[in-house]
């Protein structure tokens, strides 16, 4: 009866004494998570979105380059294990992600030429082909970079418990049990070097890196991301904790070196806003690193894009640049100012483009029908009685506009002198009448003789505003003779 209550009591102390070790082993997390806060640069930790991988930033990234207009190429350079801590294939997992990343915008061309490349290359050689190292074929860019970073067990954590219940020397109970968690860390440099002079392309780089906790129980693990004030997390098995986290970390950072190196907000298909104080500064140091052509460059490729423009490869006039300009401006409901300001730069990123577009094309249609636009049809009339000679003729010119406008036209003879003909004392009135033709010279007033050898030239000018007033004074006169001083239209 004695034997059988201490059997009991031992009993009862061993579910007592591994219950309280297990509780002790639990809270492993929070010390390991403490002990990297001290050590960490930046934020990492607690994670606040999970995520299981960024093929949705990468496919978000394919509309984003087709939305703005996005043409580049480049080649990807062996991105190397530096640390020789995490044996994985980096470089192929940076061209699957440009792979997925323009599936259907195909707007950067890849070049995947590297030391992986000898067998397709010496075939190459042997059949005779050289089209892919054809100066029309070398890339524009070129990526390099390394994982630069593997930090094990930055911050660690074991708790270890057990209990042994015995009589005299023999062993008669025994119960153990333990829990780690440490936290390694990984980083990957990328950097874009332009392919024509080795030059790296400032400003366009990514340096992320990720935080890989695991715990001991050999099931759990998660790592962290960290970019623009947002953490990402994504979990895994311990067998492939660092393969996942570097895949991870390649895809996010070939989302980020592509939006920075064409400019487009990538932060979006990160589902982080543009009022990040990060996303804001990105923002100003690309408009503060561009200069007036590139921001011509810069609209007039996402003009392109959007229809506003046309897109044949023809350099596209003056004018109509304005008048996409103008219609942007209307879209994202903007007071137009003709300039390239950091308001708009700001405006034109937090946009969404597919439901600006209609107001876009609207606004630009009302433009298109609103543009000053001249004709001016030349004929010479041949008159051997007139002008006692067959080789000189009569010029007139039609002048047709499509709206309300003030007219000036120049003409510049054979012997270089400018005048202008209309107005003039026979047709004062600057303004032509929509749709209407203007003849020139009115028959009976003056005329205009060609010239055999020397060619003349008329040019033409129109405005929406009378602007007499604010031309020289030899400018308003009464035409038809030489204007002193000027000697080219």
């Amino acid at each position: 009866m004695s034997l059988s209550i201490i059997a009991r009591a031992i009993s009862v102390a061993a579910v007592s004494a591994t219950l309280g070790g297990c509780a002790s082993m639990t809270d492993t997390r929070t010390p390991t998570v403490e002990g990297y806060d001290q050590v960490r640069i930046t934020p990492t930790l607690p994670i606040t979105r999970n995520v299981t991988g960024f093929n949705e930033g990468l496919r978000c990234m394919d509309g984003q380059l087709a939305t703005y207009g996005v043409a580049a190429s480049l080649l990807i350079e062996d991105l190397n294990d530096r640390t020789q801590k995490v044996p994985a294939g980096t470089t192929d997992m940076f061209i699957s992600a440009m792979s997925q990343m323009t599936r259907r915008s195909q707007a950067i061309r890849t070049m995947a030429f590297s030391d992986d490349t000898k067998n397709l290359t010496s075939f190459m050689a042997k059949a005779g082909s050289k089209e892919a190292f054809q100066i029309e074929n070398i890339p524009t860019y070129t990526i390099r970079g390394s994982i630069t970073q593997f930090d094990d067990n930055l911050a660690k954590k074991t708790a270890d418990g057990g209990v042994t219940v015995g009589l005299g020397q023999k062993t008669f109970l025994g119960v153990g049990a333990s829990k780690s968690s440490s936290i390694n860390m990984v980083g990957l440099d990328l950097a874009v070097v332009r392919a024509k002079d080795f030059s790296i392309v400032p400003g366009v780089n990514s340096r992320n890196s990720a935080a890989i906790l695991q715990e001991g129980w050999g099931i759990d693990g998660e790592a962290s991301y960290k970019k623009l004030g947002v953490n990402f997390m994504t979990s895994f098995s311990k067998s492939d904790g660092k393969s996942i986290a570097l895949r991870n970390l390649v895809e996010l950072s070939a989302i980020e070196l592509m939006g920075k190196l064409n400019k487009v907000p990538y932060w979006k298909c990160l589902n982080i806003t543009s009022a990040q104080p990060d996303v804001i500064a990105e923002i100003e140091d690309w408009h503060q690193a561009m200069g007036a052509g590139e921001k011509v460059a810069f609209y007039l490729r996402h003009f392109r894009a959007m229809g506003l423009v046309p897109d044949d490869g023809a350099p596209v006039p003056g004018y109509m640049i304005k008048e996409a300009l103008r219609s942007y401006f209307k879209a994202l409901n903007l007071p137009y100012d003709g300039k390239f300001s950091l308001k708009l730069m700001r405006a034109h990123f937090d946009a969404n483009q597919d439901q600006i577009l209609p107001v876009a094309m609207a606004a630009m249609e009302e433009e298109r029908r609103l543009r000053l636009e001249i004709k001016v049809k030349l004929a010479v009339l041949t008159d051997n009685i007139a002008n006692n000679t067959a080789d000189r003729g009569q010029a007139k010119f039609n002048i047709f506009n499509n709206t309300d406008s003030f007219v000036y036209c120049f003409l510049q003879d054979e012997k270089k002198a400018v005048m202008r003909v209309f107005p003039n004392p026979w047709q004062p009135q600057a303004l032509i009448p929509a749709l209407q033709t203007l003849a020139l010279p009115r028959a009976g007033t003056f005329n205009v003789m060609s010239h055999p050898k020397i060619a003349q030239s008329i040019s033409c000018y129109n405005t929406r505003k009378d602007v007499t007033a604010r031309l020289p004074a030899l400018l308003t006169g009464q035409g038809l003779s030489a204007i002193r001083g000027v000697n080219e239209i």
